[in-house]
């Protein structure tokens, strides 16, 4: 076992030292729980992955790398996860309008299957869209829905919808009340006590998640689109690991590579990796917060998908450009270079190398 922790060292340092570290286990081991060995090894493995031993930052530094990119990988697994996902049946729709009002016609109901799991614009996300996506509109990138609308609001409204819910097997959630427009506070004219709400009732059944929003205008809206699946959730853990593991590595061998070389590839490297950081960042850090507050406002049956948590696919420019100096500061670790030959015993030749 202890021979495989041994890949937690980068290659140079295992071909040098593994035979040292594996016989220095073998005579301390009795002496030392298993596990306690095996942690000590992995730590010490990803530390000098680092290089740079005399830094204390550089474990910061790539760990935030880490993380980062761990957020991004579990985002794209979870993605692969809903594409993967049962499409909508615009019949299944018009059978829940069925249900919860059979004696009434809804004044538009859609009547054709979305074409894709996500859509931007009511499209499949194609090479025509992609710079849409990536510069300015990728806010529009979302799940697929299907809609049915009244422009009356069937007799009964909110009691009726209650009770039909329940006949029809849908978990429902309580009702959730918005003001149907804002005021400006602390002004003679904003009486918020006389705003009308408009109601949005949220139900479950299946592999469904049901929206039917009551307006203060007098109509009904019906939404019915996928919930989350089941295989969304190991999707992503695995896309972290994997992501946190490659990040670790990534910025390892670039460290390794820039360690000791000269002030010219030296100080670019560093500031590049810097200002992607804040780029890559910076979305993070404003998306994760305006999401956590959207979702304590209100009732989330299904959670945003991972990506709108990190700002994407709406902040995409940043984490392009901050993509793109990360892609400089791997040319840069990827240079050639000519390290310092060993320094050999006073009158002894260098033997080169063994073959």
């Amino acid at each position: 076992m202890h021979r495989w922790l041994l890949l937690a060292y980068p290659r140079d340092y295992r071909r040098t030292r593994g035979a040292e570290i594996l016989e220095t286990v073998r005579d301390v081991g009795p002496a030392h729980r298993r596990s306690r060995m095996a942690a000590n090894l992995v730590r010490h493995g990803l530390r000098a992955r680092l290089g740079r031993p005399a830094s204390r930052t550089v474990v910061a530094w790539a760990s935030v790398f880490a993380v980062v990119c761990g957020l991004f990988a579990a985002s794209f697994g979870t993605w692969l996860a809903w594409l993967g996902s049962r499409p909508l049946d615009h019949r299944d729709l018009a059978a829940v309008v069925g249900q919860l009002y059979p004696d009434r016609q809804a004044g538009h109901i859609d009547q054709d299957d979305p074409p894709a799991v996500f859509l931007i614009y009511g499209h499949p996300l194609g090479e025509d869209l992609l710079s849409e996506l990536l510069l300015g509109d990728g806010g529009e990138y979302a799940l697929a829905e299907l809609t049915a609308s009244f422009d009356q609001t069937p007799a009964g409204g909110l009691t009726d919808l209650r009770k039909r819910l329940d006949a029809a097997g849908w978990k429902r959630h309580e009702p959730f009340y918005a003001n149907a427009y804002d005021c400006v506070p602390d002004t003679p004219q904003c009486d918020p006590a006389s705003i009308p709400s408009d109601i949005t009732v949220y139900a479950e059944r299946g592999d469904h998640i049901l929206a039917v929003e009551l307006t203060a205008d007098g109509s009904t809206n019906v939404t019915l689109s996928r919930a989350t699946p089941g295989t969304a959730y190991p999707a992503g853990l695995l896309g972290f690991v994997l992501g946190l593991a490659g990040g670790w590595v990534l910025f390892g061998w670039a460290s390794r590579r820039t360690e000791g070389r000269r002030p010219l590839v030296q100080g670019p490297a560093k500031i590049l990796y810097g200002v992607a950081m804040v780029f890559w960042a910076a979305p993070i850090l404003l998306g994760a917060p305006l999401m956590l507050t959207h979702h304590l406002d209100e009732p989330h049956p299904r959670w945003h998908v991972p990506w709108e948590w990190l700002g994407q696919p709406a902040l995409s420019l940043p984490f392009l450009v901050g993509t793109v100096l990360l892609l400089l500061v791997l040319g840069l670790a990827a240079l050639p270079h000519r390290r310092p030959a060993a320094r050999t015993l006073a009158g002894a030749s260098d033997p080169g190398p063994a073959l």
